[in-house]
């Protein structure tokens, strides 16, 4: 073992670590989790053939191993955590190499594409994310989130912490039409940040309140995330409703349920549209708070009629 960690302990720590400096790289999301998982597996890969990484294995051969097979237990019952006394035996992380490793995770994405794509299921809800994408470029470049925020301005302004609550609202109102968290916190960050940093805002507030509200987009209806999650969740529900209804003598799970064991998006939207307005309110009486307990940090400013001037009150 190498500093008396286990080669799957060591494993993890490396995955962790090499997708903890792919997020701080400043490179984007999808691009740094992806590099991640491949550095990470090359440096595992790496370790393993040179022998470091040794995972204590249950030993399948051992007269215990025996007697619990005896006795009905099944091998994927057989755990390390479950039944600590069996003795153990030094394995390779990757027993049969990393080659055959990297072929059965090669293999089972084409399989799961070729589900998804070319053997005719249904990918229509996948869609909507493109569809959102392109509703935050067209927001983006028509101006709209900027003329949104100077009429927030002007309403919540002349409130102690007015610009971090029109911030707030802003933000939940992005979120709900593009669904996207970069697209907000990038507008939020280009349009409110000066303004309130001119306006004598704390860093802390300014900075906090544009990150939070920029979140808003992954609990607020429409999201990009649920729509994801959405199409995994419904694929796990049924595959576990039928085998709840096998295990039970059933055909199927209509059968068994007495409907279709559907889980779909719109009913994931329905269930997070009260949590992200509750969210959106209770960062906004945040910033409220805040700003009555620290009025020099947020004070109250007044929008001019017609300039977007921000103008602080005395």
């Amino acid at each position: 073992m190498l500093f008396g960690l286990d080669g799957v302990e060591i494993g993890l720590l490396i995955v962790f670590l090499c997708l903890f400096g792919g997020i701080l790289s400043g490179f984007p999301v999808a691009f740094a989790i992806g590099g991640s998982a491949v550095i990470s597996f090359g440096i595992v890969a790496g370790l393993d053939s040179a022998g470091w990484l040794i995972h204590q294995a249950i030993d399948t051969g051992s007269a215990e191993y025996a007697a619990l097979i005896a006795e009905g237990v099944r091998p994927d019952k057989i755990s390390v955590f479950t039944y600590p006394e069996l003795s153990r035996v030094g394995l390779p992380v990757f027993p049969q190499g990393w080659e055959t490793a990297l072929d059965r995770n090669v293999s089972f994405v084409v399989n799961r594409m070729n589900e998804r794509v070319l053997a005719g299921q249904s990918i229509e809800t996948l869609l909507a994310v493109l569809m959102f994408v392109l509703m935050g470029i067209t927001l983006e470049r028509s101006k709209i989130a900027n003329d949104l925020l100077l009429t927030m301005a002007r309403v919540f302004g002349p409130l102690p912490g007015g610009l971090a609550v029109s911030i707030v609202v802003v933000g939940a109102f992005l979120a709900a039409s593009t669904g996207i968290v970069g697209a907000t916190v990038v507008t939020m960050g280009l349009l409110a940040l000066p303004t309130m940093l001119r306006n004598n805002y704390s860093p802390e507030l300014a900075t906090g309140v544009i990150a939070a509200s920029g979140t808003l987009g992954q609990i607020i209806p429409p999201s990009i995330v649920i729509v994801l999650l959405g199409t995994l969740a419904g694929d796990l529900y049924a595959a576990a409703q039928e085998e709840r209804a096998s295990s039970v003598g059933c055909s199927d799970a209509l059968t068994y349920l007495g409907e279709p064991a559907v889980v779909s998006v719109g009913t994931l939207f329905q269930a997070a549209l009260l949590p992200g307005i509750m969210l959106a309110v209770l960062y906004a009486g945040y910033a409220f708070c805040y700003a009555l307990l620290n009025p020099s940090k947020a004070p109250a400013v007044e929008m001019g009629s017609t300039n977007s001037e921000v103008i602080t009150r005395n």
